[in-house]
């Protein structure tokens, strides 16, 4: 009994250890990189970044596929929405297509996606 009991104690504490690292609220976070589409961006289609890519980007965007921050430093993707509200993020951040730019919010992490729900957005010029 007492070893039923003791592996029943450490399967549940690994159950609680796996679903903390599966899902991950972080605090205010600042991202500098570049508004991508994630569509283009993942697939490669027409380069899927930079100012080469700017039209077919926004045309994306403006179709309603996500919007992204591209980090120039980790190369990492974040999915971005509005910190309020229901409307998404695209027409928003639509004048930042291709731009360098500096995103502030708060992430939210699970199963591998990144999603910025956004505070502030800048262009660095």
């Amino acid at each position: 009994m007492k070893y039923i009991l003791s592996a029943v104690v450490l399967m549940l504490a690994l159950a609680v250890s796996v679903s903390a690292q599966d899902k991950k609220m972080a605090g205010d976070i600042t991202v500098t990189g570049e508004i991508i589409d994630i569509k283009c961006y993942t697939t490669g289609m027409m380069g899927g970044k930079g100012a080469e890519h700017e039209d077919c980007a926004i045309a994306c965007i403006k179709g309603g596929l996500p919007v992204g921050v591209l980090d120039e430093k980790s190369g990492d993707v974040y999915t971005i929405v509005p910190a309020k509200g229901a409307k998404g993020a695209n027409e928003a951040l639509l004048k930042f297509v291709a731009k360098r730019v500096t995103v502030k919010g708060k992430l939210a992490e699970k199963g591998g996606a990144r999603i910025l729900a956004y505070s502030s957005v800048e262009e660095i010029k």
